[in-house]
């Protein structure tokens, strides 16, 4: 039901959005994310290759455009990293600009809103303070779900949304096993013996191809860094993820990493940029995108899984 709640609240939300803007967003659209460069990206040089053709260019917002950011909170771990993680964001999400909407979600058990997009920036910062730490890690299971929240709402107005997550996800403290228990026990060759991060990686490259199937991009902040093989497994991933989908990510090894990796995080969530480009008629379900800026060739989200 609390599931429920949050995907019909992000939907009626981007009803609003798409009612406040003529809902004039093309039905066979590509919203490709990239990140701001140095220099700066200029907003009328970009171009876009579908393949190996030239893509019709549509919408492109940039840094300065209105922005959604569904903050998702996987929080189990460490009180005092997670205390010093509330009081930076309770400073830095002042500090972000009136255009930019913000909503809470919680990941433990079930991916619930907790606040639904608003300006209101102490309804969002009660709902930091509020929120309980407990449970198992969540952000194995709930990132589909959360991208899912984010392409709803892509799809029904022509702001750009990101997904931040800030995390200290333990694989230990998941709720599916990626140990890997040895399957058979009078092999000497079992892979999962020898390679102990085995699972996992199959796991973040499952996840992979499932996120092809969306547009919005995905950042992480995660609170702490775990040295095991496993979870170096799972944190390398993460981060693959994120570029992957044309986000960032940033691992905290200290408190003191906490304020410099929400602040890179959160501007490089309020910076990206969106190109929205027109999908080919007979276009495949599955399709790589190069964006140019210029003579630029500019990273971001180039593989995707087409839905129809």
């Amino acid at each position: 039901m609390r599931n429920g709640r949050a995907i019909l609240g992000l939907c009626v939300f981007a009803g609003l959005l798409r009612a406040a803007d003529g809902g004039n967003i093309p039905p066979m659209v590509l919203r490709v994310a990239a990140q701001e460069q140095d220099p700066p990206l200029d907003k009328s040089a970009f171009r876009a290759v579908f393949e190996s053709s030239q893509a019709p260019l549509l919408k492109t917002l940039g840094p300065k455009d209105d922005l959604v950011v569904l903050l998702v909170l996987d929080l189990t771990g460490d009180i005092s990293l997670i205390d010093t993680a509330r009081g930076v964001l309770t400073d830095r999400l002042k500090e972000l600009p009136a255009n930019t909407w913000v909503a809470v979600v919680k990941s433990q058990d079930v991916l619930e809103v907790l606040v639904d997009p608003t300006p209101d920036r102490q309804k969002v910062l009660s709902a930091i303070q509020e929120y309980g730490v407990t449970g198992k890690a969540g952000l194995l299971d709930t990132l589909e779900p959360a991208a899912k929240m984010a392409d709803s709402l892509l799809s029904h107005s022509s702001v750009r949304v990101a997904v931040v997550y800030l995390t200290d996800s333990n694989v230990y403290n998941s709720r599916e096993d990626f140990t890997n228990p040895v399957i058979n026990s009078s092999d000497a060759g079992d892979l999962s013996r020898r390679f102990p991060d085995q699972l996992i990686k199959e796991k973040m490259g499952k996840l992979s191809d499932a996120l092809a199937g969306f547009q919005a991009p995905l950042f992480f902040v995660h609170l702490h860094y775990f040295s095991d093989p496993i979870n170096e497994a799972f944190q390398r991933g993460l981060l693959q993820l994120a570029e992957e989908s044309g986000g960032t990510g940033a691992f905290c090894r200290s408190a003191g990493d906490i304020p410099a990796s929400i602040d890179k995080v959160l501007t490089s969530a309020q910076q990206w940029w969106s190109v929205g480009l027109e999908l080919p008629t007979g276009a495949p379900k599955s399709a790589t995108v190069h964006l140019f800026n210029g003579d630029r060739e500019v990273p971001g989200h180039s593989r995707f899984s087409l839905r129809r």
